[in-house]
Order: C-alpha cells, then structure tokens, then sequence
C-alpha cells in the first residue's frame, strides 16, 4: 500500500522536496538500514538534477516494499511537515503509530503554572519587524499578467506600515530569485518581535509560481526562517500570507439554512524548530484563487480590512482569520472556466504552529494617527 502512494506521488514529491530535505531524509533512511551508503551515493552523484535525485530515492525506496516506504513517509512528516500535509498523505495512507519513527519523545520541561505566563507573543519593539511583501504581476506575456495585483500591494504596505513594520516590496521575482530573496532576509539584521512576508503570484498546490513560470516550493520560501536557519526569530512568530492559486477547480457553491448559527524569572526550555509559524493560503488545494482586476484579490483585500479593525479591538490573528474566512466565503461573483460563466466561491485556509496569541498592535503614534484619518 505505501509504496504504491509513494509512486503516486512521485510527481508532487519531486516538484516539491528540496535538496535541504533530500539531504536529511537520505541521512533518515540510511540510519533505519533503508537504503546503504552505495546506493545513496548512486542518488547524490553531482551530475544529477535535484529533481533526478527525488526520482531515484522514491523509486529505490518504492522496491523495498510497503515497510520501506511507510518509514521514508514517517521521516518526510518530520522533516517537512508543510508538504506531507499539502500532498494529504495521511488521508492516502495510515502512518503506523508504532515502529520506525524520526522524531524524539518529546520530554515535559514546564508546568502550566509557567506555560500560562507565555500567552501572548511580545509585539512593543518599534519598529515590530520586517515586513517583506512579494508581488509577482507580469509572467512574460499579457495573458498571464495579474490584473489588479497593486491594489493588494498597496493595502498590505499601508496596514503593515500602520501597525510598525519596516515594509519591503520586491516585484516580478523568479523561482530562484524568491529563493535568495528569503535566504537573505533570514540573516537581516534588522528582525524584532515579529517577521511578516507575503507573497502574490501565480502557482499550484506545491508553491508558487516565479516570474519565469518556475514553481518555488513553500518550504523553500518558509525554511529559511525555522529555528535552525534563523536563530534570531527563534520563538518569535513568522508569519506568511500567500495569494496564489492552488489548482485548477472551482470551489462548489452551497446553500446554508441559518437557524443555530447566527514570565516569571528566567525559564530555560526547548522548543521544535517548525514553532511559532503562521501560513496562510488564499484557497484551499487544488482550487481557483480569486483575484479582481480592478480592485485586487479577494482575499488580501479581505485580510487588510479585518486585520486593520481586528488590531485596533486587540483581537489575536486566528480569531481575525476566522473572520476573514467567512468574509472571503460568503464573497459572490463568477468566473469563464473552459468558455463557461460559473459560479466563483473560495475560503482561505491556515497552517498554525503558533504557541502564543499573536497580537498585532500599532504603535501609539501610528495608531492615533490612524484613527485621525477615519474620523477626520
């Protein structure tokens, strides 16, 4: 059974795994006695592509059998948690809860005395953080370009400003130029309580799409931030918003009948590298995004809104997100699918491993200025 999901998603693994992950499931697989040193060799040749590599891994892993692959599966939820629940390998496939594991038990080191000291990320350094905004608009041809994209630009650069970020907007970026781009905002010195990137583009349910028309895998734009590679927002939340489509299907219109719903002292502890993320997706996979050419995306637009009016009454960032949820899903319009008008629907959906409540609160300076401008 596992190997047989294996080799269904050969396709998504290879656009989606990184060499940063290829390495480290190679050292897994070689520890549990799954493939030996020679036969790791043969996949890491420097000649291969990285997309050779993941071919080859799968397919020597997929010939050891079912037991073989259920451990590259087990690894692959620890090593890239992000992706193994973007390609819904749970639903695929039963990961056993004994056997081959790469993950440690975890050991207790606080009391809830201490853990409900901690429930709020700090948010009071001026500026809060870098806010590094991504705006992929033209992709080379007229057809591809994405009508509408500044609007979105605009409203996130003016929310962020207003609630004390440093703003950087970088625009029409290749697959590999997102990728540096994130690798050196990682070692910016500049990082405080908080790191914000938001990135609009096309893509597809592994990433997004760079100016080249080149995927950039998710992992590769959120790794560089985790607690290895970023040792100065360690415990601190990142968090990332992503406009971008993630398939080629129309989410379904339904009818709802309304009837029920209308820190003391210095404590020293560890935490997973993964913590303190917040990714946030314009749709769920294998659906349509929506974007207006006049006024911007849905879902941007949505978010600027809710986040500006949820900031200023000291709501936390799920509670926000859940109101934009609805927002964005009660939202009608219609769209030329295969030359026929259809109904156009879509609901964000959010990936939390974050450990506090997040609060975004302007400075005061920027706040009462922002009230000024409301009433004036």
């Amino acid at each position: 059974m596992a190997d047989k999901v294996l080799k269904k998603l050969r396709t998504d693994l290879r656009d989606g795994l990184t060499e940063a992950v290829i390495k480290n499931l190679l050292d897994d697989l070689q520890d549990k006695n799954v493939l030996g040193s020679e036969e790791i060799e043969v996949i890491v040749q420097k000649t291969k592509t990285r997309a050779d590599q993941v071919r080859d891994l799968i397919d020597g892993v997929s010939r050891k059998g079912t037991k073989a692959s259920e451990i590259m599966f087990t690894c692959l939820k620890d090593r890239d948690n992000y992706l193994y629940d973007n390609l819904n390998i749970d639903s695929l496939l039963a990961i056993p809860e004994a056997g081959a594991t790469c993950s440690p038990t975890p050991t207790p080191h606080s009391t809830t005395d201490e853990q409900n000291t901690m429930k709020v990320y700090k948010m009071d350094s001026n500026p809060r953080g870098l806010c590094v905004i991504i705006n992929n608009e033209n992709f080379g041809t007229p057809k591809k370009k994405r009508n509408g994209s500044q609007k979105d630009v605009d409203a996130l650069k003016a929310l962020f400003e207003c609630l004390g970020f440093l703003v950087e907007v970088e625009k029409d970026k290749t697959a590999d130029q997102i990728k540096a781009l994130m690798a050196k905002y990682s070692n910016d010195p500049r990082h405080e309580d908080c790191f914000v990137c938001c990135v609009m583009s096309h893509g597809n349910k592994t990433g997004v799409q760079g100016s080249d028309g080149k995927i950039c895998p998710l992992n590769d734009i959120t790794s560089p931030f985790d607690g290895v590679n970023c040792s100065a927002l360690i415990a601190k939340p990142k968090v990332f918003f992503i406009q971008a489509c993630r398939g080629s299907e129309m989410q379904s219109k339904v009818v709802v009948t309304d009837d029920a719903d209308a820190s003391p002292g210095n404590v020293s502890y560890s935490i997973a590298k993964d913590s303190d993320f917040l990714i946030v997706q314009s749709t769920v996979e294998g659906y349509y995004s929506i974007r207006d050419p006049s006024s911007g995306s849905w879902f941007i637009q949505s978010l600027c809104d809710q986040l500006k009016e949820g900031s200023e009454q000291g709501q936390d960032i799920l509670t926000i997100l859940t109101n934009v949820n609805n927002d964005v899903s009660l939202k009608e319009g219609t769209m030329l699918k295969n030359n026929d008008r259809v109904d156009a629907k879509v609901t964000p959906q959010q990936l939390s491993t974050l450990r506090k409540h997040l609060i975004f609160k302007a400075p005061k300076g920027q706040a009462a200025a922002s009230k000024q401008k409301k009433t004036g």
